[in-house]
């Protein structure tokens, strides 16, 4: 079954909105733009020169994956810990997130492209939902040009630029489907505005308090009972987009190491990579341990 360029623009859509939310707090607005122009030029180099066929290209992107799902990996799971499931332990999200990441990745390519079609029905319409209920909290006083200023421009824009490139590598070569520059304009765009959007209704110096801005705004939202908590809802929306970019992470290092070294061992290769990323995912950064000693007081 051939996967059609929409599902491809959807999951990218997709892959660089998890991104986004999971580096929020460390990107200005110039970051945002400076880093998409970067990202459309290397792009538009990289597909010229057509290196991704080199096995030294394999390897790299294999160990960078390795990387960014351990290391998100480790974030996703804090998330889940602080907004979805509260009274279960660290070890026991992390360990569900990695066999589901696992079992989903070993049915290949289109099944997963398939899946994230499927959940983009609901994640696009909570995202509607979503901006429509908090716009009556939106105050245009709160955009200044203090959201061009940053302290760590040059870092925070390579990370950001890499990370969006990143996200190239996990569905356009792969799919075999020519990169449209439009697609991450799209992306771009929805980028700042959503940035916009947020730091309208928080104002910049909560939105920095707060760890989770883009959920705190819908605490805001009083549905006249009907709903006690509502910003589960949005919650489980970026659950499911923060999984994708850790499941087609994943399926990025069983591609490539299919490739490299032809399928030998390769079964028993990758349940030692299962219990190494396990075990790097369980050390917890010191902002967890401090959140959740200042909620129990």
């Amino acid at each position: 079954m051939k996967i059609k360029k929409i599902e491809i623009r959807i999951t990218y859509f997709i892959l660089n909105l998890a991104i986004f939310l999971l580096n929020f707090k460390n990107i200005s607005l110039l970051s945002i733009i400076i880093s998409n122009i970067l990202a459309i030029l290397f792009i538009l180099l990289f597909e010229k020169t057509n290196i991704y066929k080199y096995k030294l290209t394999k390897v790299i992107l294999t160990f960078l994956s390795l990387f960014f799902l351990t290391y998100y990996l480790n974030k996703v799971t804090i998330f889940i810990g602080d907004n979805i499931l509260r009274e279960y332990s660290i070890i026991m999200i992390s360990l569900t997130l990695l066999l589901a990441i696992f079992f989903l990745g070993n049915k290949g390519y289109h099944t997963i492209i398939k899946v994230i079609l499927l959940a983009s029905y609901f994640i696009l319409f909570f995202l509607i939902i979503g901006y429509l209920t908090t716009i009556p909290y939106f105050e245009f006083k709160n955009i200044t040009t203090k959201l061009f200023i940053t302290n760590n421009l040059f870092l925070n824009t390579l990370k950001y630029t890499l990370l969006i490139i990143y996200t190239y590598f996990l569905i356009y070569p792969l799919s075999n489907t020519k990169f449209k520059t439009k697609d991450l304009v799209i992306t771009n765009i929805y980028q700042l505005l959503t940035y916009l959007f947020i730091i309208g209704i928080l104002s910049l110096t909560l939105t920095n308090i707060y760890e989770y801005p883009y959920i705190t705004i819908f605490k805001k939202v009083n549905l006249i009972g009907f709903i006690e908590r509502i910003e589960i809802l949005p919650s489980l929306n970026y659950l499911f987009i923060f999984f994708f970019l850790l499941l087609l992470s994943f399926y990025q290092i069983k591609y490539n190491l299919n490739i490299l070294l032809k399928k030998k061992n390769l079964k028993y290769l990758l349940i030692l990579l299962f219990i190494l990323i396990f075990l790097l995912s369980l050390i917890t950064p010191r902002y967890y341990i401090l959140n959740h000693y200042l909620h129990s007081m």
